[in-house]
């Protein structure tokens, strides 16, 4: 036996262990594309419910799920995911059935940032620094723990109950899902063990849960966790491209800063906005609504880094959309209900708004 490997083997555990390596540090409670949703619907509907029943109540209109570039907020994708769980039961293994479809692709920049990282270890770095880009509502943390592992752990107490083991399950998957597919082939992720914090009735556990993970997976356990070896962090994707990583790194960034901008006070006015039924409101009048000093809801919003101007614009701007779709509805009650005068404003307002979304994506 060799000395020097068994002097490390007896090192303290603290001088490796409970280590963390990354923690998400963004609320849950962001906006996020249509595409979470997206999936949620495709699934559904091959189980013979149709997508307006599991949009019912969300203010997600159908024909947005078709745009890259439309955000729904955390809120109106919980209220999706209600009505999934109501139509299929809230059975254990529901949200691992979804997470599996949950591609590396889904994601955008977000997901070939992870693919182009240049190890497992900055994967888990990024990955968690961006989880904003992502639909998980899983608040996680990565650490390194005792007997040489790589503990990845899921926490949802502040997600509401009725959804909070879907949601997990989802998120588990998911993140499962997508680094099976960062390094493609059998048994090149070195998971080991499942644990889930809820109960998991031996005598009734669901197939799936063996069928996607091919491990152990154990419940009622203090909090969820995927355990892997914690060799793998050393682990070098397959795609790994230093260039491309600081390409997507720049543009998660981007998205990121502009997505935190949606939340906080602008989300609430946002959400009031989105509510009304026409937008030729004022800030002081959103204010009083909002219970808010007039002075005070300006500096809030200054320091999200938007103004009411921009929120109201951008509010317009979907709902525009939205109605547009309908051929049924006038053009003069589109420019009514967007708090226009005349059409012609509304028209010349959509042609900016139309040349502000081309710059902004170049």
């Amino acid at each position: 036996m060799d000395p020097g490997a068994a002097a490390r083997d007896s090192s303290p555990a603290t001088d490796r262990s409970n280590r963390v390596i990354a923690a998400i540090t963004d609320s849950w409670d962001h906006p996020r594309t249509t595409v979470g949703v997206s999936i949620l619907c495709d699934w559904a509907a091959r189980g013979g419910v149709s997508p307006a029943a599991l949009l019912r109540g969300s203010h997600i209109d159908a024909a947005t799920l078709a745009d890259p570039h439309a955000l729904i907020e955390a809120q109106q994708e919980i209220a999706v995911i209600r009505n999934l769980v109501a139509a299929f039961g809230d059975r254990p293994g529901l949200g691992v059935e979804l997470g599996r479809h949950y591609h590396l692709t889904a994601y955008g920049y977000f997901g070939y940032l992870l693919a182009a990282c240049a190890s497992v270890r900055e994967i888990t770095e990024k990955g968690l620094q961006y989880a904003l880009l992502t639909f998980a509502f899983s608040t996680m943390a990565a650490q390194v723990a005792d007997h040489r592992r790589y503990v990845l752990a899921l926490t949802a107490d502040d997600v509401p109950a009725d959804v909070r083991r879907f949601v997990v399950e989802r998120d588990v998957a998911a993140t499962v899902q997508m680094q099976r597919e960062i390094f493609p082939g059998a048994n090149t992720v070195p998971l080991r063990e499942v644990r889930l914090a809820f109960a998991v009735d031996e005598a009734r556990r669901p197939a799936v849960y063996w069928d996607h993970f091919r491990v152990p997976v154990s419940g009622s356990r203090p909090r969820t966790e995927l355990v892997f070896d914690e060799a793998y962090l050393d682990q070098v994707p397959p795609m790994a491209n230093r260039h491309t990583a600081q390409l997507m790194l720049a543009q998660c960034e981007r998205i990121r800063a502009e997505r935190l901008h949606r939340t906080g006070v602008a989300a609430r006015v946002r959400a009031y906005l989105l509510d009304q039924s026409a937008l030729d409101l004022t800030l002081e009048e959103v204010a009083e609504r909002l219970h808010y000093a007039p002075r005070t809801l300006r500096r809030h919003l200054e320091h999200e880094g938007t103004t009411f101007r921009a929120v109201l614009a951008e509010v317009r701007r979907s709902v525009a959309e939205n109605l547009l779709r309908d051929p049924a509805v006038p053009r003069y009650e589109i420019a009514r209900r967007l708090g226009y005068q005349e059409w012609s404003s509304l028209a010349r307002a959509r042609r900016r708004w139309q040349a502000e979304a081309t710059t902004s994506r170049r």
